[in-house]
């Protein structure tokens, strides 16, 4: 009943008190896409274990940032993939701004809890993967990971790198899918991965209710 109480108190302060940055265009969904959704968390759940969160206010603020940048940060790799607005320099500024905000939020975590910083590694490695797309797409990286789009004065061609946007919008889908997967936790209990003839080791998890809140 105290696990309960303390997922609650985390869902009211989000109902509460925030709201993702993020247009109704792109986050309000039909009867299909929230289906779809509802699924991809269900199957999220029967996948990861059951932890024990101890719920301070500094992991409360983070999960919320994890849950807002990432929406943030999928918004505008959307937004660049499409070709909104035309301008792809400008479109590719607004991913590194939220992608480097995200970062330097992960690093703060890690560094003050004395762990890795996540999802700021996992970020990283995508970074890695596409490094050699990004600069030849005019984005450059730095030793830590941070991305850097140039100005116009300075005479470099700037173009959406499509395999790196493409797989940052789904990393992002799952971190504002599951944001409590990245704070310090303890696992109480393993879900039943390989076996279909057993129910999920708990019910979809309160903390996915977050998702929503921004549809309505």
């Amino acid at each position: 009943m105290k696990g309960v109480m303390v997922m609650l108190d985390v869902y009211n302060l989000y109902l509460g008190g925030y709201l993702p940055k993020v247009s109704p265009k792109t986050n309000v969904h039909n009867k299909r896409e929230l289906r779809t959704k509802y699924k991809s968390i269900v199957s999220l759940n029967n996948a990861n274990p059951l932890v024990m969160v101890k719920l301070t206010g500094s992991t409360q603020a983070y999960a919320l940032d994890v849950k807002e940048m990432s929406m943030e940060l999928g918004e505008a790799a959307q937004d660049a993939a499409e070709g909104r607005e035309g301008d792809a320099r400008k479109n590719m500024q607004r991913v590194s701004d939220i992608f480097n905000k995200l970062l330097n939020r992960s690093d703060e975590y890690g560094n003050a809890n004395g762990r890795p910083s996540r999802p700021g590694g996992e970020l990283r490695n995508l970074v890695d993967r596409f490094e050699t797309e990004l600069q030849d797409s005019g984005i450059s990286v730095s030793s830590e990971g941070f991305l850097s789009v140039p100005s116009e004065n300075s005479g470099v061609s700037v173009k959406v790198p499509e395999g790196f946007t493409k797989q940052l919008i789904e990393k992002c889908d799952h971190m504002s899918m599951n944001p409590m997967e990245y704070v310090d936790k303890k696992v109480y209990s393993y879900a039943h991965i390989f076996r279909s003839d057993v129910g999920p080791a708990y019910e979809s998890s309160i903390y996915t209710g977050m998702l929503f809140n921004s549809y309505c």
